[in-house]
C-alpha cells in the first residue's frame, strides 16, 4: 500500500535481500519506461479532476480509500515537478473545511482542517477538497463526485522523481467519511457501469488494465475463483495455508490467514515470522542460482502458486526475493498479496457482493465487446 493510516494498508516494509540492496521505486518522468528484464515496481494510469477535466497519472492503490493529488496551493518542487490541482479553474470544485463536514462548503472566514499521512513513506499534508474525478476515456468513462485530500506540502525526496502525480484509493472503506470513497462516490453516479466492481490485469509487457463496472472474462484463462471478504472495509480474504512446492506448509494454523488483495505493493509481504519460516522452506541460495520450489497461497480450496521466476527477479547485479515483512501492527493482515501475485493471476474486486475472483491470468487472449469502463496501465521501475 502506498498510503498509511488510510484503510488497510501496510505502514512500513523492510525488503528481504538477495545480492543486492532494495530500491526504491522512484523514477525520473522522462524514464518512466520499464526495464526489458525486471519487472515493474509501481503501474499508473490516467484519471480527470474537475470541469473542465484536468488530467493526472494515479496509483490505484486498492489498501487506502482516499484520492490524493498535488494541489497549486504546494509550491513545493516535487509538487512543481508534477500536475497539480487548480481548483480555481474547475466550475465544480468546493472547498472543504473540516472531514467531519463533507459536503459543507467553506466560507472565506472559516477556519479549515488539515490532512496529515504518510505517503511512500514520507509525510506529506494537504486540504480537502470536493469535486468530481473520472475513470476511462472519451468513449466511455464513469465519474463520481468526490472529497480529496489536495497536498499543500511535498517533500523533495521521494516524490520529485516520481512518474505519477498522486493515488486513487480503491479500498471499499475511507477513513475520514463515506464521502471520501471513490467506489462509493461511483454508485452514486447512476451509470450502467457505476457498479462497485472492478479488475486488475498486469501483463507480461510491463502495462496492464484497470477496468470498472465489469471485467472482461477473456483475461483468466479458467474459471475465477470467489472468496469471500473477511470483513466489508478492506479487500481482505481468507487464505487456508500457504504452500511450498505443492505441499502446505501449516503456516496458518486452524484458522487459517488473511490476506489483502494489494494493488499499491510491489512484492509479497508478511509478519517477520512467517517471513523467516517461509524463506526457510524455500531455500533460496545467495545468488538464486539454485531452483527453489513454488510458493502457494491456497484459497477456496485452490492453490495459487508462484514459479521461482515469479518471486525472484534477477540482474547484472544479483538477485532480489520479492517478499518482505511489514511492521508490526494490530489490525495488520498476515499476508499483502502485491505485484508479484497480481502479475500471474487475474483479480476482480467485486465490492456488490463483497468478494474477490482470482484466476489464471491469460496474457493471449484479447478482451471481448464486455461494456466496461477501461484504464491502460503503465509499469515502471528504476
Amino acid at each position: 500500500a502506498l498510503l498509511a493510516g488510510s484503510g488497510a494498508g501496510v505502514a512500513d516494509a523492510v525488503s528481504v535481500q538477495r545480492g543486492l540492496r532494495a530500491r526504491v521505486a522512484a523514477v525520473p518522468q522522462q524514464e518512466a519506461t520499464t526495464r526489458p528484464h525486471l519487472p515493474p515496481t509501481q503501474y499508473f494510469g490516467e484519471i480527470t479532476v474537475g470541469t473542465p477535466p484536468q488530467a493526472f497519472r494515479m496509483v490505484f492503490d486498492t489498501s487506502s480509500g482516499t484520492v490524493v493529488l498535488p494541489s497549486s496551493k504546494c509550491e513545493d518542487k516535487a509538487c512543481m515537478s508534477h500536475r497539480r490541482f487548480l481548483p480555481e479553474k474547475s466550475s465544480t470544485a468546493m472547498q472543504i473545511g473540516w472531514a467531519d463536514e463533507p459536503t459543507k462548503p467553506l466560507k472565506d472566514q472559516d477556519d479549515r482542517d488539515t490532512k496529515s499521512l504518510s505517503l511512500l513513506g514520507a509525510d506529506v499534508s494537504g486540504e480537502y477538497m470536493r469535486d468530481s474525478v473520472c475513470v476511462g476515456g472519451a468513449a466511455s468513462r464513469v465519474c463520481g463526485v468526490v472529497d480529496l485530500v489536495a497536498l499543500t506540502e511535498e517533500s523533495e525526496d521521494p516524490f520529485d522523481s516520481l512518474p505519477f502525480d498522486g493515488v486513487l484509493g480503491l479500498s471499499p472503506s475511507s477513513p475520514d467519511a463515506k464521502e471520501f470513497n471513490f467506489l462509493g462516490a461511483l454508485a452514486q453516479g447512476g451509470s450502467p457501469n457505476a457498479k462497485r466492481i472492478f479488475s486488475v490485469y498486469l501483463s507480461p509487457d510491463g502495462r496492464g488494465e484497470l477496468t470498472f463496472g465489469g471485467f472482461h472474462q477473456e483475461r483468466a484463462a479458467s474459471d475465477l475463483v470467489w472468496a469471500p471478504l473477511t470483513n466489508n472495509a478492506s479487500w481482505r480474504i481468507s487464505l487456508e495455508d500457504v504452500s511450498v512446492g505443492g505441499e502446505k506448509a501449516n503456516i496458518c494454523g486452524k484458522a487459517g490467514c488473511e490476506a489483502v488483495v494489494d494493488t499499491g505493493s510491489s512484492m509479497i509481504y508478511t509478519s517477520s515470522g512467517m517471513l523467516w519460516a517461509l524463506l526457510n522452506k524455500l531455500q533460496i541460495d545467495d545468488s538464486c542460482e539454485k531452483k527453489s520450489p513454488t510458493l502457494g497461497f491456497v484459497v477456496a480450496g485452490h492453490e495459487f502458486a508462484l514459479d521461482m521466476d515469479d518471486y525472484v527477479e534477477r540482474d547484472d547485479d544479483g538477485c532480489r526475493v520479492l517478499l518482505g515483512s511489514t511492521a508490526s501492527a494490530e489490525k495488520s493482515p498476515a499476508l499483502v498479496l502485491g505485484y508479484p501475485f497480481l502479475r500471474k493471476f487475474f483479480a476482480v474486486f467485486d465490492g456488490e457482493a463483497n468478494r474477490i475472483g482470482l484466476a489464471p491470468a491469460s496474457h493471449t487472449a484479447k478482451p471481448g465487446a464486455t461494456p466496461v469502463v477501461s484504464v491502460p496501465l503503465v509499469g515502471v521501475r528504476p
